[in-house]
């Protein structure tokens, strides 16, 4: 297994996406974000373990996918003001309109 894989026990939060495919560069924000989202003690361990600080508070600045719960939970524990956290953006949390109008 080549240092840039994902473990294996990362592999239930991906099981949407080709996991094997999955590499450190080039996929941080989307690993960090499944980690934030659906990560257990172990899988948020190795995320700190093999993600910096900064990354992570960057990834939490930019994602759109995490729920308002998991959000605000990760801002108060990375000291992140709410604003700064792109998901939590009146815009983002404004209800999609209806698929048909009719």
């Amino acid at each position: 297994m080549s240092e840039d894989r994902l473990p294996e026990f990362l592999r239930p939060l991906f099981w949407d996406v080709n996991f094997d495919r999955l590499r450190i560069p080039g996929h941080e924000r989307y690993i960090i974000e499944r980690i934030l989202e659906l990560g257990d003690v172990a899988e948020v361990r190795w995320m700190f373990q093999n993600f910096s600080r900064e990354q992570i508070v960057q990834a939490l600045r930019r994602v759109r996918g995490l729920s308002r719960k998991s959000a605000i939970f990760w801002a108060s524990i990375l000291g992140l003001p709410r604003k700064e956290v792109r998901c939590l953006s009146k815009r983002s949390r404004q209800p999609f309109g209806p698929i048909w109008p009719w």
